[in-house]
């Protein structure tokens, strides 16, 4: 499906007016009212596993329980988007009112949980879901929580909330685009080294990275029932959110270990992280792909490696050097500066129709 990793920025409640710790633990106590339709239904093991994925860490759940030892968490950050959002898209005057927006904020949180695992078993990441019970098993609760998502939001619209139906609608496109982005990412992997172009890759990371922020957005502005002109305004702004924070973290699987990098604005950017596996398993993000499309006399090491399978001794930190070197990273910056300056265009947007949009959703920018 797809997984973003980015960061929220601080959050107090001067940011929008709202105390966010009390947001979550309504956010947790609704979306334990939500699980508990389910409790005759569904047998011990399978409830287990559910509290197990919507209580990993960064979900509401998590820090519920953090919170309840008297400890400190992040703050969950995909319900967070969607009520952000919601006050972005109203008047002023009416942000204090929140609360219309949880069906969409639950909903989210489930389906965002059910996404990691399936993106952890399509990537063959470390889960003790799936190291405890299995693959199979962590897909089928993710199945099954993809349906819990769109049924908190049908459950709303039957009780007569028609801005809960236009939710369910954008989280049904999300999670087709997603997954549309999920399987051009698997695909690409047997492809050949200069197969996948920069436009093709680029498109995967809209579908999969920026469709889920774009789409969480977007539910949070029609769960407020503001016009089309602001709900996809908002809806865009999430796209190129998403689309910087995956390329942040496609860089972070590329950049050599301990190298200085500059980027365009000529800043510094070191990397110190341990290797992970984008170059194992052969994905084609934006900088990898660049750098396999490199022209030249003798093909780079990378091309060579990619033109086979991965090998128990390949050298990692090579391949991150010939990444560098073809100008793959500098290409990956590039676009992450084209997609602040969207996010920009769209967000002056934004605060035409809606002053004082920018500073509610600056913890996003």
């Amino acid at each position: 499906m797809g997984r973003v990793f980015f960061i929220l920025s601080p959050m107090n409640e001067s940011d929008s007016g709202l105390d966010f710790q009390e947001v979550m633990r309504e956010v947790d106590a609704a979306l334990k009212a939500a699980l508990l339709r389910y409790a005759t239904l569904l047998p011990p093991s399978l409830i287990t596993l559910g509290k197990m994925a919507l209580g990993a860490p960064g979900k509401v759940m998590f820090w519920s329980t953090l919170t309840a030892r008297g400890e400190d968490g992040p703050m969950p950050k995909w319900p967070l988007m969607a009520i952000l959002s919601y006050q972005a898209s109203l008047p002023a005057a009416e942000r204090a009112s929140w609360r219309a927006a949880m069906p969409a904020m639950v909903a989210i949180e489930i389906a965002m949980a059910a996404a990691d695992l399936i993106d952890e078993a399509a990537d063959n990441d470390p889960s003790p879901i799936i190291e405890q019970y299995g693959a199979g098993q962590a897909l089928n609760t993710a199945n099954l929580m993809l349906v819990m998502a769109q049924q908190v939001l049908a459950w709303e619209a039957h009780e007569g909330n028609a801005r809960a139906m236009d939710a369910l609608e954008a989280l049904q496109d999300m999670l087709v685009e997603a997954a549309v982005g999920q399987h051009l990412d698997m695909a690409y992997e047997a492809m050949g080294p200069q197969e996948v172009s920069p436009d093709m890759s680029g498109e995967m990371t809209e579908k999969k990275a920026g469709a889920l922020m774009a789409g969480t957005l977007k539910m949070g502005a029609l769960m407020s029932g503001a016009d089309e002109g602001v709900v996809e305004l908002l809806s865009r702004i999430g796209r190129y959110l998403g689309g910087i924070a995956q390329i942040a973290n496609d860089l972070q699987d590329v950049l050599p270990r301990d190298a200085v990098v500059v980027d365009d604005s000529g800043r510094e950017v070191t990397d110190r992280s341990e290797p992970k596996t984008d170059l194992r398993l052969r994905k084609r993000t934006l900088p990898i792909v660049y750098a396999l499309r490199e022209e030249s006399a003798e093909p780079n090491p990378l091309q060579i490696a990619f033109s086979k399978p991965p090998g128990e001794h390949e050298d990692e930190e090579a391949l991150r050097r010939a990444v560098v070197d073809a100008g793959g990273t500098r290409f990956a910056y590039l676009v992450t500066e084209l997609y602040q300056n969207q996010a920009a265009e769209a967000l002056d947007a934004l605060e035409a129709l809606r002053p004082g949009a920018r500073q509610v959703l600056a913890p996003l920018l």
